[in-house]
């Protein structure tokens, strides 16, 4: 479970980028930025190995991923 600040952080970003899908904005577009920011700060942060490493996870647990269904939400 995630702790509260995390929690809030987390839902932060979750309205954000739903009121920008709500003002009609691209949500493939929404997804392709926020996966850029996220590579971004990972690669600053992170060592090359960890890096490496990071992205290889991302991409062996792509298929745990969840669709939402229609009309659900996080929360």
């Amino acid at each position: 479970m995630m702790d509260d600040q995390l929690e809030k952080l987390y839902h932060k970003y979750w309205e954000m980028h739903s009121e920008l899908m709500a003002s009609g904005s691209n949500p493939i577009e929404i997804a392709g930025i926020l996966t850029a920011h996220a590579l971004i700060i990972y690669k600053t942060i992170l060592s090359e190995d960890d890096f490496d490493s990071m992205v290889d996870s991302i991409s062996d647990t792509r298929h745990k991923v969840k669709k939402l269904a229609p009309g659900e939400t996080l929360q």
